[in-house]
């Protein structure tokens, strides 16, 4: 089976969890036996081409410079998304199914869709209406929702990450449940950053040089994270740890929010904006802080909180969306109240100072990481998705050419 896979996110040009997600599955897929074709953009020291094995092609399009109008920038881009899809189409004698990730490239996937009446699948990883906690006034908003809906109603199916996703489509966009599928993210078990514990107190010492607790959260820097209640968090943690440090790794246009309330709060010593950080160093700041934190007011699964499990770092997070699927409190991490200073400095204050009942958290999240969230379940359930779709595509009036 040959699938052109179309992405706004793929290493190295990454935003969010959409590139990591789709960068995991993609070799497992192959392993399933799939052709696998991405398309994405590329960035100025990225092949435009690239064979990472027989079954695996990636195709990137340079994008033109970066803009904070990113409707404009989608729109700029269509229509070469659109012809490289169509040469690539042609290069390789078509495709069996289209399958498409959010909805920056929507119209390139559905115009495909109609052009060579083959069948689309989309994953959805988040609504605009949850991301703006169903607040759609802007124009851009407007503008992303509308594409959502469309994509949702021309794919023959629906994947989404979590049943909090599931519910969410059904109740704002009236996709029947039959039509979704409910494949969850994966995360890769890495390998120990350090060498011995040695190495892992010289890392930590880059950060935090006292015995007071280091903090440690990942992601976009925008409102429905929920960082400014981390701000708060910390403020108060103040109280009983002198010396607490928070390391705050991402990029986004709230930066500027956060470091108002930093320097409101003469936070300066104690938060540190790390920007975009490498796996590696992701990955020791996981195996070295005494929590990951992740306080989102919306979060569709929160594959952060894999991560840090699968590198043994306690997890406290909000009790909202898919998180509260993959963190089960008091046996796998803790849950608090999302937009809730308090919850979430208990949450906090009890990882930190109840060592025993945390340590048997962090080993019941391991191997339930190990268990159930590995990326070649994952493709399997993929692979029986495109199975399925192929299937009742050659029964219907494409598939048996009746349809002009």
């Amino acid at each position: 089976m040959r699938v052109l896979m179309i992405t706004w996110e793929y290493p190295p040009h990454m935003v969010g969890g959409l590139g990591r997600h789709v960068a995991d599955l993609a070799p497992q897929m192959t392993a399933q036996g799939i052709e696998l074709h991405v398309l994405a953009p590329g960035t100025y020291d990225a092949a435009p081409y690239e064979m990472i094995s027989s079954n695996l092609h990636i195709h990137r399009i340079p994008l033109p410079p970066p803009t904070t109008d990113i409707v404009a920038q989608i729109t700029s881009v269509s229509s070469l998304f659109l012809r490289v899809a169509h040469q690539l189409w042609d290069a390789h004698a078509g495709f069996d199914i289209i399958h498409v990730h959010d909805w920056l490239l929507a119209d390139v996937a559905i115009s495909l869709k109609h052009h060579f009446q083959r069948p689309l699948i989309a994953t959805v990883h988040a609504i605009e209406r949850g991301r703006q906690r169903g607040h759609i006034y802007t124009a851009e908003s407007k503008f992303i929702d509308a594409c959502e809906w469309r994509l949702v109603y021309e794919a023959w199916r629906v994947v989404v990450c979590s049943h909090y996703m599931v519910d969410q489509l059904k109740h704002e966009f009236q996709v029947p449940y039959d039509k979704i599928d409910m494949i969850p993210n994966g995360v890769v078990i890495p390998a120990y950053p350090f060498s011995d514990e040695n190495q892992r107190t010289l890392f930590r010492q880059k950060y935090q040089q006292t015995r007071d607790p280091l903090l440690f959260a990942v992601g976009r820097l925008v409102h429905e994270k929920g960082w400014h209640v981390l701000m708060h968090a910390v403020r108060t943690l103040l109280n009983e740890y002198a010396n607490i440090r928070l390391v705050l790794a991402g990029v986004g246009g709230y930066q500027h929010i956060l470091q108002k309330l930093v320097n409101e709060h003469q936070l300066q010593s104690h938060v540190v904006f790390a920007g975009f950080i490498s796996d590696y160093e992701r990955n020791a700041l996981y195996a070295s802080a005494d929590v990951a934190v992740f306080p989102s007011l919306y979060e569709p699964f929160g594959i952060v909180a894999l991560e840090a499990m699968a590198l043994q770092c306690p997890v406290v997070v909000s009790d909202t969306g898919g998180l509260r699927e993959v963190v089960e409190s008091h046996r796998t991490g803790l849950l608090v109240y999302p937009d809730d200073v308090d919850s979430l400095v208990w949450g906090l204050r009890h990882t930190l100072t109840h060592a025993i009942a945390t340590r048997d958290r962090v080993r019941t999240a391991y191997d339930e990481v190990r268990m159930i969230y590995g990326w070649q379940t994952i493709a399997a359930s993929t692979t029986a998705t495109y199975g399925r779709v192929v299937s009742e595509w050659l029964k219907g009036q494409w598939g048996t050419g009746t349809l002009g």
